[in-house]
């Protein structure tokens, strides 16, 4: 019998999030493609951003899949769908609609797994609360360590032309080949604790809108640091440097969770929502000023991996284990949504604001977050008042 707690079980079972994110990790072979296949500007990009929405589709229909073939073999199928559609196809494609739904195929791999990439953890590791949470701290990292590998790896392999940089998913093969030797079958018949079997509550969709607004102000910041850094440096400058240091704070923190959750427990979620309010406050005040600007910056690129890991580690306290995989598929489709709608959530805050200033926006943005945090503090004080009253009702 496979031993859940291996080195090679848990590396196996933290592979499978090297890949979630490297979407667009082949974004610098598009223009070679373009120009090879005489596709347009709207054509191109849509390559870019198709498995986007297949990610969406198959998040939702990944716990009916989950039901017919079992968790581990739905993450084997996923990934079989990555490396075909990501890695093979495009090795041979010659036109442009192959190539898109190729594209949607690699998005329906990454859909399949993506929940379940948490799931796994939630539902082996559901005894035993530390190395649970260090493991997802891990899990962060790894998404991070994909994103910044594999986008090297492909504009390394651009020199080989663009079809070359497609080769990156071929790492979803022996990724298949780990996970289907070294990690166990996962059963979710396990003992229940917290929620009686079958059970999902109303907290985990508060969760996903939490997710959601967290996604959409980080994305908001990324999408506009670049615009931001040219509006105080001029249009010349080059921010990329910069931004090749996100992921690192990412794989540092991440893999730092595990010990902030044993020292601070709920604290980390006040840590990470304090942090993000006072990143946004400090971009809000950098108008003329380009160091206050880089540290507002890097300050956000810590709460994520402090928060995301403690929204996934505290799903046992409200879905049961044979919700697990519906319950993480809730809080991802609120990740997406917030990903998507970052544009449209700054245009809101920009009418609200009253200006078109590019920095105004987040000075709102601080004043909700620690609207948030005073909030989810108070409740939890309120929470734990009311269960010291019911224990000295019962002790009487």
């Amino acid at each position: 019998m496979m031993n859940k707690n291996s080195l090679l079980t848990r590396l196996s079972i933290l592979s499978i999030s090297l890949l979630l994110t490297s979407a667009l990790s082949i974004n610098g072979a598009l223009p070679q493609m373009q120009a090879s296949l005489s596709m347009t500007t709207t054509q191109v990009e849509l390559v870019a951003t198709l498995p986007a929405l297949a990610v969406v589709i198959f998040v939702v229909l990944s716990s009916l899949i989950v039901e017919k073939l079992g968790t581990k073999r739905t993450v084997q199928l996923g990934l079989l769908l990555v490396g075909i559609g990501g890695g093979v196809a495009p090795l041979f494609l010659n036109s442009y609609v192959p190539i898109l739904l190729s594209r949607f195929v690699l998005g329906a791999g990454f859909g399949l797994f993506n929940s379940l990439a948490v799931s796994i953890i939630n539902l082996l590791f559901q005894d035993e609360p530390q190395k649970r949470a260090s493991l997802l701290g891990y899990r962060g990292a790894a998404e991070n360590i994909g994103n910044a590998g594999l986008t090297l790896l492909a504009g390394a392999l651009l020199t080989f032309g663009w079809r070359a940089s497609f080769g990156i998913y071929l790492l979803a093969f022996p990724i298949l080949i780990l996970f289907t030797i070294f990690v166990p079958e996962i059963s979710e018949e396990k003992k229940e604790v917290g929620p009686q079997k079958g059970e999902l509550k109303l907290a985990v969709y508060l969760l996903a809108l939490f997710a959601l607004f967290l996604v959409m102000t980080f994305v908001a910041i990324g999408v506009r640091f670049p615009t931001m850094v040219t509006n105080i440096k001029g249009a010349d400058y080059n921010a990329s440097a910069f931004l090749a240091v996100m992921p690192i704070i990412g794989i540092v923190t991440g893999s730092l969770f595990g010990f902030f959750n044993r020292f601070l427990g709920d604290k980390c979620l006040y840590l990470g929502l304090a942090l993000l309010a006072v990143a946004t406050f400090l971009i809000a005040l950098s108008e003329n000023n380009f160091t206050l600007l880089l540290v507002g910056y890097f300050i956000s690129g810590i709460p994520g991996s402090l928060i995301f890991p403690f929204i996934y580690n505290s799903l046992n306290l409200y879905a049961s284990p044979t919700k697990m995989t519906v319950a993480t598929s809730i809080i991802l489709i609120g990740c997406n949504l917030g990903n998507f709608m970052a544009p449209f959530g700054l245009s809101i805050l920009q009418i609200i604001s009253g200006t078109s200033d590019l920095f105004v926006p987040f000075k709102l943005l601080s004043i909700l977050l620690l609207v948030i945090l005073v909030g989810i503090i108070f409740h939890k004080k309120s929470s734990l008042s009311q269960k010291t009253l019911v224990h000295e009702k019962e002790k009487m």
